[in-house]
């Protein structure tokens, strides 16, 4: 298959996706038309999808929560947010639709999420769904930050919720590892490691003196749970739980999310976290061993499956609680008080139980496309290793990363150009130990809830909100997926293919040129060890 063939006819898919413009009207579009949205982490990965198929829609207006980051204002980051190839369709088919959105200063990470009192009393007054999307996704974050954004964030985004007029909706995003210290992970609300009010108050009371003894034992605190961020993330959901009793909630829980399937775009992502590191990572011929065990599920998720489960269960949410009305029992002297049996629907958004797939096969897949498509800028040729052993891994990672960083730094210091391959591997290792939990870890996800939820679902809607994994085709998803990677993350156009093809070639005739010569070093020596210890006579 043509590759150059292949991304013609999927550019023409991209701007035109008739199937879906063919409908103008389902029970959801209805839900969602001429409706204010106020959506979190819009600048986010699966944020922007949602505010792309949102306007696409047709919503009356989005507010986006934003934030200054990296040196860029608010405004300068919407800008870069709409500038994006996620919005080309959109673009073409409403030029105007940045007019329908309206951008407010906030940032989670302080209290009441740093809204003005005159931007606050504009959501009360407008909003009507609410989507939190927003979260901060690094393993390795401090405790601190990490309850401030993830915990403290959703309380006080769930405080201004219950004041909202005409509230008819609020969905959180969580993530389907939340709960990773069980083996069984069902769509239902788990007891907390921690209360989470008590852990609000904890963090907002540390000292730097505090603060840094409890980065040096975070380990243990969190334990079992492996990181910050689904350690936060079950505190997270257990505040949702609480005030689902009084608002209508959703709660979706996507596993490990990786680039889209079809819509707006096939294959696009905006960032390396998780799998989309790790690909990337063995595309550029960088990692060429992992800890992993190949045999093991990989429950991956594309990104536009995601944003249509979200706004699928929003929809289904409002249809079943539309009638609800708060449950002044439910509060007690001003706090919230959980109940045995919570009204919240949680819907695990997941893909081992209907379409499994092996890390093993997502190897396969990767290299098989990678040949045909290999970015130029890589750093060697695909030669990806897996092994479950921990010590071999260790060992591995001297022989295949390590000592040719090592080399590769010694020359380029030898010709006076600054040495970094040391320093990407050091990034790549801390990486590879983040995830290594699960990717060998085994979880089974029940998604009942989501099954029920495609079977409500219109035939229309089932075009326009693509929710069913069934119907993904692993080795055509990985074809999109690793030309996705090759365009969106590492940045290469189309028509430099055939001198990265030209490229990869001669770097697989160094790449076996070495591989003998190494070979043949090594059975020199054991040849002549041999000979001095008599074991060969002549």
């Amino acid at each position: 298959m043509d590759l150059r063939a292949s991304a013609e006819s999927g550019h023409n898919n991209e701007l035109t996706m008739t199937e879906e413009r063919k409908i103008t009207s389902t029970p959801v579009m209805e839900f969602y038309r001429d409706k204010c949205v106020l959506i979190t982490g819009g600048t986010g990965f699966i944020g922007r999808l949602l505010i792309e198929k949102l306007l696409r829609i047709n919503v009356r207006q989005i507010i986006l929560l934003s934030r200054p980051k990296k040196g860029k204002t608010t405004q300068q980051r919407c800008d870069d947010l709409f500038s994006s190839i996620v919005f080309m369709n959109l673009k073409k088919d409403c030029p105007t639709f940045i007019e329908r959105v309206k951008l407010v200063d906030a940032d989670l990470q302080h209290p009441s999420l740093g809204l003005s009192d005159e931007s606050i009393e504009y959501i009360v007054n407008n909003a009507q769904i609410v989507l939190h999307a927003a979260s901060d996704v690094r393993f390795d974050q401090a405790l601190k930050k990490a309850i401030e954004v993830n915990v403290r964030g959703t309380r006080d985004l769930l405080r201004i919720a219950e004041k909202i007029v005409n509230l008819e909706l609020f969905v959180y995003i969580s993530t389907a590892y939340s709960n990773c210290p069980q083996g069984l992970i069902k769509e239902q609300f788990y007891t907390p490691p921690s209360e989470p009010e008590k852990m609000i108050q904890l963090v907002e009371a540390m000292d730097e003196r505090f603060e840094e003894h409890m980065n040096k034992t975070v380990n243990d605190f969190i334990h079992p749970w492996p990181n910050t961020y689904v350690y936060t993330k079950a505190l997270t959901e257990d505040v949702v739980r609480q005030y689902g009793e009084l608002l209508p909630i959703a709660v979706v829980r996507p596993s490990i999310v990786i680039a889209t399937n079809e819509e707006p775009i096939g294959g696009w992502t905006d960032n390396i976290y998780g799998l989309n590191g790790v690909i990337a990572g063995v595309a550029l011929g960088i990692i060429r061993i992992m800890h992993v065990d190949d045999n093991n599920k990989a429950d991956i998720i594309p990104a536009d499956i995601v944003v249509n489960t979200v706004l699928a269960a929003g929809w289904q949410t409002y249809v079943e609680r539309k009638g609800d009305r708060p449950l002044p029992e439910a509060k007690s002297n001003g706090e919230l008080k959980g109940v045995a049996k919570p009204r919240t629907k949680i819907y695990n958004c997941v893909t081992g139980n209907d379409n499994p797939i092996s890390y093993q096969k997502i190897y396969k897949y990767s290299i098989e496309v990678g040949k045909h498509c290999p970015p130029k800028k890589s750093l060697w040729i695909v030669c990806h290793n897996t092994t479950t052993n921990k010590y071999l891994y260790e060992f591995y990672k001297v022989i295949y990363h390590l000592l040719p960083a090592l080399l590769i730094d010694t020359y380029l210091r030898v010709i006076r150009r600054t040495p970094r391959v040391m320093d990407l591997y050091r990034k790549v290792h801390k990486f590879a130990t983040v995830i290594e939990y699960f990717a060998n870890g085994r979880w089974t996800f029940e998604n009942d809830n989501l099954k029920s939820l495609r079977e409500k679902l219109s035939p229309d809607d089932q075009i326009m909100f693509q929710c069913n994994i069934q119907k993904i085709e692993w080795a055509d998803y990985f074809w999109t997926y690793i030309h996705g990677l090759r365009k969106h993350i590492a940045n290469e156009p189309l028509e430099n293919l055939d001198e990265a093809i030209k490229r990869h070639k001669q770097m697989r005739i160094v790449h076996y040129f070495i591989l003998a010569a190494y070979y043949s070093i090594w059975a020199l020596l054991i040849f002549y060890l041999c000979k001095a210890v008599g074991m060969l006579v002549f």
